[in-house]
C-alpha cells in the first residue's frame, strides 16, 4: 500500500533518486525537437499517473510538437530531487510542490502571473486563500492545481452501538463524551500526535477553529497564547479520553490501518483511508462516513494539503512550461476524475455540481462543499512563507500537542514551540 511520507524534511539530501521517467515521444526529427522535462509527486491513486496524466501529457506533445520526459518521484524523495535541480542549475522544467507554497523555492521560479490570471478569468476566480500558496510578493510564483481534503471518517455503526451521534452541528467538546463511550467499548479515536504529516493537516485546524493562530495576516510569527494554551488543554483531554495511546508513534498510514481494521471509531484523513477500507474489510467499509469537522469556539476549519506547480527560472522552455501549466489547470475535472475524487480544484468553475465521482457517490457528496467551510492552509490567516513551511517540516505543532499530551506543562510547551518557529 501506498503511504504518505513528507516532502518536506528541509534536511533531505540533494541526491535523492528518482524514479525512471516516463517517456512520450512524438514521431518526429529529434533534432528538431524540443524536450519538456517535468519532476512529478508520485501520485497515491497509481492509475492517475499511469492512465490520465500519462495520456495527457502524450496528447499535449503530440499538440505542441514536443517531447515530454515526466520523473514520478516518491514523497520522501521530491524535496531533495528538487534542491539538487536547483544547486546544478537544471534538470527538469517544470516542478510539483507537494504541500509547500510557492515561498518555499521563490528565488527558483519564474513568474506565472499571466497564467494564474488567465485561469482566474476564464474558470471563475480561485477559491478563499488560494493566492496564500501560489502568490509572493504580488507574483505568482507557483500556480495551485488541486488539495487533498482532510475530512473526518467515522464508523458509523460503532457511534450507534454506542448511542452517540455525529451532524453538522457536532462540536469538538461534543465528541469528547462520545470519543470516552466509544473507547470504553473498545473503539477508540485515532488523530496523529506524532512526527507524520498527517499530524499537521489534521491538527492545524483543529488550532484554527479554536482561534490559536501562530501567524499574522501578513506572515509574521504572531502567537495567540491564550488561544494556543486553551486548545493545548483540550487536545489533553482529547488524547486521554477518546484516543488509543499508539497516535504518539503513528505514521501517515497508520490512521488507515487503524480504521480500516475495524478497531478505530473516528480518524481525519482523505478518502484514501476510506478507499483503503473498501478493498481491505468491505464488512468494515459498509459502516464508515465521511462526516463535516467539529465546530470549535471560531466555528469550522478544515484542513488540506496543497498541489502547485512552477516553472524553474533556468528552463531553456519557459513559455512551453507555462503553456503546459495553463492546459493542464484547465482540464482540472478530468484530472480529478482520474484520481477518483482525491483532487480538489481551486478553481470555482470546477466546483460545478455533481463533481467527478464524489459528486455520484453519496457517502462523498458533503465534500463537494468541503471549501465553503473555512479551509485552511498552513501559515493561515497569512500565506504560506518560508516560515510556515518551516514549522510543517518541523513538527512543531504535532510535537506541541504529544509533550501535553504525556505531561508537560502548557506554558512550557508553548514557550518551547515558539522558539523553535522564531528561530526558523
Amino acid at each position: 500500500m501506498v503511504t504518505r511520507r513528507t516532502l518536506l524534511k528541509a534536511g533531505l539530501t540533494a541526491g535523492a533518486a528518482v524514479a525512471a521517467p516516463t517517456i512520450f515521444v512524438r514521431k518526429a526529427s529529434a533534432q528538431t525537437e524540443t524536450t519538456l522535462k517535468i519532476i512529478q509527486w508520485k501520485h497515491f491513486v497509481p492509475d492517475y499517473d499511469k492512465k490520465y496524466f500519462a495520456n495527457f501529457t502524450q496528447q499535449f506533445g503530440e499538440k505542441h510538437k514536443c517531447k515530454v520526459e515526466v520523473d514520478y518521484v516518491a514523497t520522501a524523495d521530491l524535496n531533495g530531487a528538487e534542491q539538487a535541480d536547483i544547486a546544478r542549475g537544471g534538470g527538469h522544467d517544470i516542478l510539483h510542490l507537494n504541500g509547500v507554497g510557492a515561498w518555499f523555492f521563490e528565488q527558483a521560479l519564474v513568474d506565472v502571473t499571466d497564467v494564474a490570471n488567465k485561469l482566474e478569468k476564464e474558470f471563475g476566480g480561485w477559491i478563499p486563500n488560494t493566492q496564500s500558496i501560489g502568490k509572493v510578493k504580488n507574483k505568482w510564483l507557483a500556480i495551485p492545481y488541486w488539495y487533498i481534503a482532510y475530512p473526518m471518517i467515522i464508523n458509523r455503526g460503532y457511534f450507534k452501538a454506542a448511542g452517540a451521534d455525529w451532524n453538522d452541528k457536532t462540536t469538538w467538546h461534543d465528541i469528547l463524551d462520545a470519543g470516552a463511550k466509544l473507547k470504553a467499548q473498545g473503539h477508540p479515536f485515532g488523530i496523529a500526535y506524532s512526527q507524520t504529516p498527517d499530524s499537521n493537516d489534521d491538527l492545524y485546524p483543529l488550532m484554527i477553529a479554536f482561534g490559536a493562530y501562530m501567524f499574522d495576516k501578513d506572515g509574521k510569527v504572531s502567537f495567540r497564547r491564550k488561544e494556543i494554551s486553551e486548545c493545548l488543554q483540550y487536545g489533553k483531554q482529547f488524547y486521554d479520553k477518546t484516543m488509543t495511546d499508539e497516535v504518539l508513534s503513528w505514521d501517515d498510514a497508520s490512521n488507515n490501518r487503524f480504521i480500516a481494521s475495524g478497531k478505530g471509531s473516528m480518524i481525519c484523513n482523505p478518502i484514501s483511508a476510506y478507499r483503503t477500507a473498501a478493498k481491505d474489510n468491505p464488512d468494515v467499509y459498509q459502516n464508515l462516513e465521511i462526516v463535516k469537522t467539529p465546530l470549535g469556539p471560531k466555528g469550522r476549519a478544515n484542513g488540506a494539503r496543497t498541489m502547485s506547480y512552477g516553472v524553474y527560472n533556468f528552463s531553456k522552455n519557459q513559455e512551453l512550461a507555462k503553456t503546459f501549466l495553463y492546459e493542464m489547470i484547465a482540464d482540472s475535472r478530468n484530472g480529478m476524475e482520474g484520481s477518483t475524487g482525491y483532487n480538489h480544484p481551486f478553481l470555482k468553475a470546477f466546483l460545478k455540481k455533481p463533481m467527478p465521482v464524489i459528486g455520484s457517490e453519496p457517502k462523498l457528496e458533503l465534500l463537494q462543499d468541503f471549501q465553503n467551510d473555512n479551509l485552511v492552509f498552513i501559515g493561515y490567516p497569512g500565506p504560506m512563507t518560508r516560515t510556515a513551511t518551516g514549522m510543517y517540516a518541523k513538527f512543531i505543532i504535532p510535537t506541541m500537542f504529544a509533550e501535553v499530551a504525556k505531561g508537560k506543562p502548557i506554558r512550557a510547551a508553548i514557550d518551547d514551540a515558539e522558539k523553535k518557529l522564531r528561530a526558523i
